[in-house]
């Protein structure tokens, strides 16, 4: 199978809009006194990690979600979503799910008991159809089914809860690409400490030009079929983006370190590179600038910044375009 058959020419645009870069505690940690989490800076307030990508094709904007944790109301509201296409989940840990019960407004009325009732079927014709697409792992979809178990069961009706399909992602890869909205979309899975979590790639050709966005949060390993899967998917065109786990500059059992980060984002090779997933250790300008005196360690990302391209940490509201 050739490349060509592999990614079909598409007429789309693709922004992701950081909705969140900060660690399972969010910044500031509660309680916490430190100079960063009483920091001035608007960059220093990290939500929990999410994103939102959004897609024009046809003119027409859809929005997905990457991850829901339990800033995602405040994250929603701080961006004006009115709209929901589908959601991508990396992995069900709590600062990655615990916002899910808040998708059900993007799948009004769409509750089971609702679609079983004749009469409210017929005065809400939305409650048909399986419900909101949500993206992931088998490994995740049997944590998120036991641990969210009232939204996939009959009950009461007028329970409010969101109507979600989930969708197993494990067959799919660079040569079989989820096709959606004009865009492929591949997992990458990643290695998160003892669990397994998935990476996103998506990719659009737009004049005959491939281009790529990849999302790699959570992890403290990339395996090389990974990154050779994050090569293939790329080959013939570009990564405009990498979005990528950087917990802090010490080392810990389940993230990347800075360092770690800065050595796959060198194997990766992306134009410009966003560190994610960020702790309370260090300010936004102390990480900046540690990034570009260490720039200088990595061959292919020096050549890549002498180019015009970047390194630096993500930061809440953070819009990148492709």
């Amino acid at each position: 199978m050739t490349e060509k058959t592999l990614f079909t020419k598409i007429e789309a645009v693709m922004k992701l809009t950081v909705l969140g870069s900060g660690t399972s505690h969010g910044v500031p940690v509660i309680s916490c006194r430190c100079r960063v989490c009483k920091s001035a800076d608007s960059r220093d307030r990290r939500l929990r990690a999410s994103a939102l990508l959004t897609v024009d094709d046809s003119g027409t904007g859809r929005n997905f979600l990457i991850d829901v944790g339990p800033d995602f109301r405040e994250q929603a509201l701080r961006v004006d979503l009115c709209s929901l296409d589908g959601v991508f989940l990396t992995h069900p840990h709590a600062d990655h799910i615990h916002g899910i019960d808040d998708l059900r407004i993007f799948s009004r009325k769409n509750s089971c008991a609702m679609n079983s009732d004749a009469e409210l079927a017929k005065r809400f014709p939305e409650t048909s159809g399986k419900g909101l697409p949500v993206y992931m792992s088998s490994e995740s979809e049997k944590l998120v089914r036991e641990n969210f178990k009232y939204i996939f069961m009959t009950h009461e009706k007028g329970g409010g809860t969101p109507k979600l399909d989930i969708v197993c992602t494990d067959s799919y890869d660079e040569k079989n690409p989820l096709k959606i909205s004009g865009m492929s979309v591949v997992p990458v899975p990643l290695v998160h400490g003892c669990m397994n979590t998935t990476g996103w790639i998506f990719i659009e050709e737009k004049n005959e030009e491939k281009h790529c966005i990849v999302y790699l949060t959570d992890c403290n390993a990339i395996t090389e079929n990974s990154l050779e899967r994050i090569r293939a998917c790329s080959a013939g065109g570009v990564i405009d983006h990498l979005v990528i786990d950087a917990l802090r500059l010490r080392p810990h059992s389940t993230h990347n370190s800075f360092d770690q980060a800065l050595a796959y984002a060198d194997k990766i090779g992306a134009v410009h590179t966003w560190f994610t997933h960020l702790s309370h250790d260090y300010t936004h300008e102390e990480i900046g600038a540690l990034l570009e005196s260490k720039i200088l360690e990595h061959e292919n990302l020096r050549k890549i910044a002498a180019g015009g391209g970047s390194v630096e940490p993500a930061f809440d509201g953070l819009e990148l375009s492709c």
